[in-house]
């Protein structure tokens, strides 16, 4: 056998399929494969598509072994280089200390694969997201610090040129420890800004200052129109009988007297409904829109996605572009019951479109990863778009015994409280709904059921039919219940 680097020898069975190259004893479709996939999996890692970055750094690895790749220097680089950028993919964008137990055995496993090679470039990095491993995982929480993979820490570090530093700069987060640290001070030596997580970049808000006032105003009664007319009416007529008993000098003038003293007191009186019907106009009056409103509640989910994201210490993104989830993150909204906590002062009231405001939400933010469902709940104060209670809990899919939407009587609290308006309605002298909402018989709600008994519910709608018209301003309850029944069903029926 021609025994040249460029010999190459096709070898078939007589019928189409795979041909097989050798050049040098090693197979060409393999080292091109490797170095497809490794290539693939440092697009999809600036992508910050870490998922699919693994599986391509893996599937180097594996046809790397097919091609005999650690037989030449250039292929020993390859090598470690795809097993260290498989580490960095692995931790997903994130701190270390966010990963798992598994996950992080896995990272360091490359971590160490990659450090065994002889080369002058990779075990450096390598070792030096070993040590912010250690700092951010094993120190933060308490537990036994292993020790350097490739000789002193600042030593790795000063051994990285800027270019060599970068995928280090870019695809980790804000982590503890000292070796972090220096880190971010050698990558602002170079002139890089280290990429933060999101709790050193908080998502801000541009609060209008006239928004909690609105808000009030939407949920007063408007007052029947009322005009002066009757008080000027009575001050004119008061006015002509002065004129008359001035003029006549008689016993008459005695009527006109006593006719002045009732005109006036009725006048006076009215004049004081007039000033009262003033003062309620003032309170109820300029209210936001509809449309205002939604938007306010559109933007304050949207923070409230955000936030819990990172409460939950979960990458909210889809699996396919580098995060957690397998569906994107889901918000459910309803009205809290009077007297829950945070939702002190509730007012609920139907707008134009027949849909259910408040000035208090439950908020629901469901993550759906493959094996459990994160859920972040608050009662949003929508006065302000903050949240006045949160908590935090996990379930696992074996654990949800049922998702569903119900039609139940309206919970007492509520009829309580649809009492209090239609009272204040009345008060007001306003101009009433088509029907009093104490009469309205059902309530639609949002129920998670727990193996537990416990019961995840909210009340998401009023009325006497199911339709959007008694549902309440918030389009995707129902998409969020379809994807959650799908996935609970998928996972009872895979198990």
């Amino acid at each position: 056998m021609n025994d040249s680097p460029h010999f190459q020898q096709n070898f078939g069975d007589g019928h189409q399929g795979n041909i097989f190259a050798s050049q040098g004893g090693v197979q060409n479709v393999y080292l091109e494969s490797m170095k497809n996939h490794f290539q693939n999996g440092l697009r999809a890692l600036k992508g910050e598509m870490y998922a699919k970055a693994v599986t391509e750094f893996e599937e180097s690895l594996a046809d790397a072994t097919k091609a005999g790749a650690d037989e030449t220097a250039e292929g020993r680089h390859d090598l470690a280089s795809a097993h260290f950028h498989a580490a960095l993919a692995m931790l997903n964008g994130r701190p270390p200390g966010d990963r798992v137990p598994e996950q992080i055995k896995r990272v360091e496993s490359h971590l160490v694969q990659a450090a065994k090679f002889d080369d002058p470039i990779v075990p450096h990095q390598a070792n030096v997201l070993w040590a912010v491993v250690q700092d951010d995982y094993y120190r933060a929480n308490g537990m036994r610090v292993k020790e350097p993979i490739a000789g002193d820490f600042p030593e790795s570090l000063y051994a990285l040129s800027q270019s060599e530093l970068q995928p280090l700069v870019e695809h980790l987060k804000s982590a503890q420890g000292a070796a972090w640290e220096a880190l971010t001070r050698r990558a602002v030596e170079f002139g890089m800004k280290p990429a933060v997580s999101q709790e050193d970049t908080p998502v801000t808000r541009v609060h209008d200052p006239g928004r909690a006032e609105a808000v009030k105003k939407y949920f007063i009664p408007t007052p029947r129109l009322r005009t002066a007319a009757p008080a000027v009416t009575a001050l004119v007529g008061c006015l002509a009988m002065l004129g008359f008993a001035a003029a006549l000098h008689n016993i008459a003038s005695v009527v006109f007297v006593a006719g002045i003293y009732f005109a006036g007191r009725w006048g006076w009186r009215q004049f004081t409904v007039y000033q009262r019907y003033r003062k309620r106009l003032a309170e109820a009056e300029p209210k936001p829109a509809d449309e205002q409103m939604d938007a306010w509640l559109a933007e304050d989910v949207e923070i409230l996605r955000s936030q819990a994201g990172d409460r939950v210490r979960l990458n909210p993104l889809n699996e396919d572009e580098g995060g957690d989830l397998v569906y994107p993150v889901q918000a459910v909204v309803g009205i809290p019951a009077e007297g829950a906590t945070g939702a002190k002062g509730l007012r609920i009231r139907r707008g134009h479109d027949r849909r259910w405001r408040a000035n208090h939400y439950d908020v629901l933010i469901l993550f759906l990863t493959n094996d459990l469902i994160s859920l972040y709940r608050c009662t949003l104060d929508f006065h302000t778009g903050e949240p006045v209670y949160e908590e935090l809990t996990e379930r696992h899919y074996r654990d949800i015994v049922g998702v569903s939407s119900n039609r139940v009587p309206v919970p007492q609290v509520i009829t309580d409280l649809f009492k209090a308006l239609d009272s204040l309605t009345a008060e007001a002298g306003a101009q009433p709904d088509e029907q009093k909402y104490a009469d309205l018989s059902f309530a639609q709600t949002f129920t998670m059921s727990i193996v537990s008994g416990e019961r995840i519910e909210l009340n998401t709608g009023f009325g006497d039919t199911i339709g959007s018209d008694n549902q309440i301003a918030w389009a995707s309850n129902s998409r969020a219940l379809n994807i959650i029944k799908k996935m609970v069903r998928a996972r009872h029926t895979s198990n």
